[in-house]
């Protein structure tokens, strides 16, 4: 999910968010802190991504970082695909789109992280920002308790987690900060090979019939229709298929100028993995011309798409 959900979405957030605000009130007491003048400010980067967009990965980077109790992490948007670094139970069960984005866009807790409140979010994470609700493209926390504890992305589940592992003041570092931006150089290669090598094999089960939307597995997401531009003849049917998305990414595919019956033509939120979400959406084309299409949830990072129906 992107950065400009429906807009009619946003203002059931918006109330949603209100709710929260009043469930949780001012943010939950934080543990007192030891002042450490050797204490250290770590970086993790929240998402990766291809130069064009097309292909989004779904990792903190690093996955699994030590740090000393009282040293701090600042979270870093490395995406334009939206990410939270979330902690504990979300207080709204989702159940769809704007129930995610419900918990997944108000910030919860302070800058002391506190293991023991019900929830702590970050908010949306994002190299882009949105005129639909508030981003921000860091966040930061301190650890003044010891502790394991693993951190995840609201958007896209326990598949992306971190676990920061705090020990006592002074603990020798297993690893530095330059160690941990190596890996992460390794880490994104690998990721965004995963996700050419997925695009590809898309592309082979792709027909002018079968459009798939978009591509995922448990590592990378591919941000593009497959195939992108179609041509057909008059009256043919086309199939665009969310099958090829096995995480939970939602798309969906708007004309921008096709109606039929006199209703634009729009298949809704496709994510089956919500109650009532359906997987597939069909257009019959009886009208000759170039139809061009989006995905309203992702057109920023370039998923757009065309089917020109010959006479």
């Amino acid at each position: 999910m992107s950065m400009r959900p429906f807009k009619r979405s946003f203002w059931i957030v918006a109330s949603l968010v209100g709710l929260i605000v009043g469930l949780f009130g001012v943010a939950p007491a934080q543990a007192s802190v030891t002042t450490n003048p050797n204490t250290v400010m770590w970086k993790v980067l929240v998402g990766e991504q291809s130069p064009d967009l097309a292909i989004q990965g779904m990792r903190f980077l690093p996955g699994e970082i030590w740090i000393d109790q009282g040293d701090s992490i600042k979270f870093v948007a490395n995406s334009a695909e939206i990410h939270t670094v979330s902690f504990g139970t979300p207080p709204i069960p989702p159940t769809g789109v704007d129930s995610l984005l419900a918990d997944a866009v108000p910030r919860v807790g302070g800058p002391v992280f506190d293991p023991t409140a019900p929830w702590t979010n970050s908010g949306i994470l994002t190299t882009q920002s949105t005129p639909d609700f508030p981003t921000v493209t860091s966040y930061q926390q301190k650890f003044a308790a010891r502790g394991d504890f693993t951190f995840f992305c609201l958007i896209h589940g326990e598949m992306m987690s971190l676990t920061v592992h705090v020990r006592a003041p002074h603990t020798a570092y297993p690893h530095s900060q330059a160690w941990y931006d190596a890996q992460a150089g390794l880490q994104t290669a690998a990721i965004l090979a995963d996700g050419a090598k997925l695009w590809a094999a898309t592309a082979l089960k792709a027909s002018p019939t079968h459009v798939y939307v978009g591509a995922s597995d448990d590592l990378a997401m591919v941000m593009r229709f497959i195939w992108p531009n179609d041509v057909v003849p008059l009256g043919t049917t086309v199939t665009f298929d969310l099958g090829a998305n096995q995480a939970v990414v939602p798309h969906t595919v708007t004309f921008t100028s096709l109606t039929q019956n006199g209703h634009p033509v729009d298949s809704g939120i496709l994510l089956e993995a919500f109650v009532g979400g359906p997987s597939t959406f069909s257009v019959t084309f009886d009208q000759p011309g170039t139809w061009n299409y989006i995905c309203e949830l992702h057109d920023d990072m370039g998923m757009v798409g065309s089917v020109t129906v010959l006479p």
